[in-house]
């Protein structure tokens, strides 16, 4: 019966999620919105990328600490396509903090997770340990390869120990400047 009620919180959440997104887009579509908050239009920034992402959460309850293993692992979104958007607001509200290698180039999979555990109420009154782990099918229609990997990365704030390069670095002057 737990495991039916923290289905359904995930699936509130993430409909809250998906209307918040349908609501901004919509808002960016309003030619008005931003004169009416007499703000500057942003210029618009067409995200064109797609993830297809699963999200797994694992609840330890104080006796599966004791033991050293959970007991309880759900599924909070199974392969849900999804804009760089939405992912980076996904990847903030579960907590992502942390890949599973230190480099993007380990093959053959990678996911993200979160190193603390949500606090919720389950957390204030019961003492229960949530994680979360994000893991991505595919990027762009294809099997993420370590570019894809450290882009992800960058767009959801999470930081490799040995990261790619994916621009190269601005010329760099050898020598003092003695223009005046």
């Amino acid at each position: 019966m737990q495991h039916d009620a923290d289905r359904l919180r995930a699936e509130r959440a993430r409909s809250l999620d998906q209307h918040q997104a349908r609501q901004d887009r919509q808002a960016h579509q309003d030619p008005g919105f931003y004169q009416r908050l007499g703000l500057e239009t942003p210029a618009h920034e067409v995200s064109e990328a797609t993830f297809m992402i699963s999200i797994y959460c694992e609840r330890w309850t104080p006796e599966d600490m004791e033991r050293g293993r959970f007991s309880e692992g759900i599924a909070v979104i199974e392969r849900e396509t999804v804009d760089a958007d939405a992912l980076r607001r996904i990847a903030q509200d579960h907590g992502m903090d942390s890949p599973s290698a230190s480099d993007p180039r380990h093959q053959p999979y990678l996911w993200f997770s979160s190193s603390t555990p949500r606090e919720d109420r389950e957390y204030f009154e019961q003492g229960v340990h949530k994680y979360y782990s994000l893991h991505i099918d595919k990027a762009d229609g294809h099997r993420p390869e370590p570019a894809d990997w450290q882009r992800i990365a960058d767009l959801i704030g999470v930081r490799f120990d040995h990261p790619l390069q994916l621009h190269p670095p601005a010329h760099e002057q050898e020598g003092p400047d003695l223009s005046l």
